[in-house]
């Protein structure tokens, strides 16, 4: 087989619209006449292959072909194709809107079975990618007629024996589970329950399903969003990376030590002023939104920790930090290395992301697996150097009236604005924070309103990136034998930690803390050491850099001129290879890779699977280009041209 020219492209992908489109339009016609006829199983079958064709129309994509070549008269044709699809859309939900018997009936023959399947599948869905999940052993024949329909994502609560299925047997483990289904993460879950099901067991995994969706897409977005940004930063503080060390220096020096965490929420205004008292008697963690609040109470913070990419310097703004220590993500703004302090320390907040840094500077990387917030983060901090007790303050994830942090943060008026349609926003944020978001990073968006369970009883409004917040602690918890109190005094109930007010804690902590470990620390990191590491782990960043662009210049040479397939494969594979070493060029290019992978696992058209490796070819040349500047001025010491 040859590969098709690259000028072919848009009637190639014109052509596999219109065979799509009519398959569509001819299974319609056989759905329609199935349900006429009564005839279920012919009904069921063709929904299944609605379901896929749909899919392949989705798969299509025009945004890498010239449509110069395409007739009015063909677009006014697709256009009529596209209308047609409407009405076979429609024929497909009233036929899932219609009435079936109870799932133990249907459970009971595999015409029922088959049937189950069918209604537990929405009109539109991709079989390689969604995931179905069932909960209860009485859905295991569910299980077997989806494998063998070629449902690929399958997780069972249960007992069942489809191999390719995912077993389970918490609701965790199934929010495990779903969070780890990349690349090409789901965008639809199916869940069915066997009746038997316990109700608490079944709501939890509804939970943890919608939840785990809605993560992977924040993920998704944070890495689209950031991804510049961290390799930008992260390439520029690599000198910076070398003269400090990483949190694991530390060692055990802090282990059975108490850590007080101290986070910006509007709670924080009732206890603050007690924590005074504990100055040398546990270890005082804020974060750069809290530090203004600590500073003006008239306390000193042993550590500050910054995990946010984005350039928070002005929470630093007239604050006297030359007696803490700073704890910066590898990513962070670079001026932060450079604040007045006592000394600074770094963490890779970020997993992969922050993880080729360390690569480069030649050490293991002291990866703090954060929830997605500086607060989780400084929880796995204070877990990692095996702090006990940890105690927590401000910590409400709650609005109580609107208000968002404490008075004295750097932006201490804003506040969370209720919509009647059941969201928020935050409003009302300072001067500063809108200059820093006109340097870019993701706008704010309206969150979902949530209840969450009140530290006082009852309920408390909670945003759904919060809860998203307050589930992450839950489960961390379950996994420590830490003690960890919760004496925000307000907000939300952890549950795992113990709620009690902060002088309770504080009249316990007498015992002196020695912060001189941290010193110690950093006047042991071999500087030297770290700056032959990067400058040889840089050359060979690069030199794999220019190569894969010379093979992704290769592979397109290839695509426009109809060589073999064969060897279109073999220059794809040596590419591979040569970027495996820098594996994060596929973080300025993470929706061509997830589009690419989808057409390559999916059997589909040679057009397509040639446009989305052409797209994909032409990103990885464009990202290469922006990052050989930026390593090259990283090992040089040079400004970025």
């Amino acid at each position: 087989m040859s590969v098709q020219p690259e000028t072919t492209l848009a009637t190639q992908t014109l052509a596999a619209w219109q065979r799509t489109l009519a398959e569509i339009a001819h299974l319609g016609q056989l759905l329609c006449a199935a349900i006429e006829c009564d005839d279920m199983i012919t009904a069921i079958a063709t929904m299944m292959q609605l379901r896929r064709a749909r899919t392949e129309l989705a798969r299509i994509d025009a945004s890498s072909s010239n449509v110069d070549g395409v007739s009015v008269e063909e677009i006014a044709s697709l256009r009529r194709s596209i209308e047609d699809t409407h009405v076979v859309e429609e024929v497909m939900q009233r036929w899932l809107a219609r009435s079936l018997p109870g799932d133990s009936t249907l459970l009971s023959s595999a015409i029922g079975v088959a049937a189950l399947a069918d209604a537990l599948l929405p009109a539109a869905w991709d079989f390689e990618r969604d995931v179905v999940v069932l909960v209860g052993d009485e859905m295991a024949p569910v299980a077997r007629i989806l494998a063998d329909l070629g449902q690929v994502r399958m997780v069972v609560l249960g007992a069942c024996d489809v191999s390719s299925a995912v077993i389970v047997q918490t609701a965790p483990e199934l929010s495990l589970a779903i969070r780890t289904m990349t690349p090409m993460a789901p965008t639809q879950v199916a869940l069915r329950a066997s009746t038997s099901a316990d109700a608490e067991l079944v709501e939890a995994c509804t939970v943890v399903c919608r939840d785990g969706i809605g993560d992977l897409r924040i993920h998704q977005n944070t890495i689209v969003s950031f991804s510049r940004t961290w390799i930008e930063q992260g390439a520029a503080n690599l000198a910076a990376l070398s003269r400090f060390p990483t949190v694991d220096a530390v060692g055990d020096a802090f282990a059975g030590k108490p850590m007080v965490i101290v986070a910006p929420g509007p709670s924080l205004a009732k206890n603050i002023d007690q924590l005074r008292a504990l100055a040398g008697h546990a270890i005082i963690c804020c974060f750069s939104h809290s530090l203004k609040p600590v500073l003006a109470a008239g306390i000193t913070p042993d550590i500050i920790v910054t995990v946010d990419p984005q350039d928070v310097r002005y929470h630093f703004a007239g604050c006297d930090t030359s007696n803490s220590y700073m704890v910066n993500g590898g990513t962070v703004h670079p001026s932060l290395f450079s604040i007045p302090s006592r000394g600074a320390l770094s963490l890779a907040a970020n997993g992969p992301i922050d993880d080729w840094l360390f690569q480069t500077i030649g050490e293991p990387t002291p990866e703090v697996v954060g929830g997605g917030s500086v607060a989780t983060s400084a929880f796995s901090l204070a877990l990692r150097w095996k702090c006990d007790p940890v105690i927590f303050l401000g910590l409400d994830l709650s609005f109580p009236g609107g208000k968002y942090y404490v008075g004295t943060s750097s932006d201490g008026d804003a506040r969370a604005e209720l919509a009647a349609d059941g969201t928020m926003k935050v409003a009302g944020w300072s001067a500063d924070f809108h200059t820093m978001k006109s340097r870019g990073g993701p706008a704010a968006v309206r969150e979902r309103v949530v209840e969450l369970p009140g530290w006082h009883g009852g309920t408390v409004p909670s945003s759904f990136m919060f809860a998203l917040y307050q589930r992450w602690f839950v489960e961390t918890m379950r996994r420590t034998t830490t003690q960890v109190y919760n004496c925000t005094e307000g907000g939300a109930w952890i549950e795992g930690m113990v709620h009690v007010p902060f002088a309770t804690i504080a009249e316990t902590l007498v015992a002196p803390v020695d912060t001189r470990a941290l010193d110690v620390a950093i006047s042991s990191t071999n500087t030297k050491e770290r700056t032959r590491a990067i400058e040889r782990n840089l050359g060979e960043h690069l030199t794999h850099l220019r190569r894969a662009r010379q093979l992704a210049n290769r592979a397109r040479d290839l695509i426009a001129s109809g060589a073999s397939e064969r060897e279109l494969r073999r220059v794809e594979r040596i590419l591979a290879d040569s970027l495996q070493p820098v594996g994060f060029v596929s973080l300025l290019a993470q929706r061509e890779v997830d589009r690419a992978i989808a057409v390559a696992v999916h059997a589909g058209e040679t057009s397509q699977y040639l446009a989305a490796s052409d797209a994909l070819f032409a990103t990885l040349i464009g990202v290469i280009d922006q990052l050989l500047p930026i390593l090259t001025a990283a090992r040089t010491g040079k400004p970025v041209p």
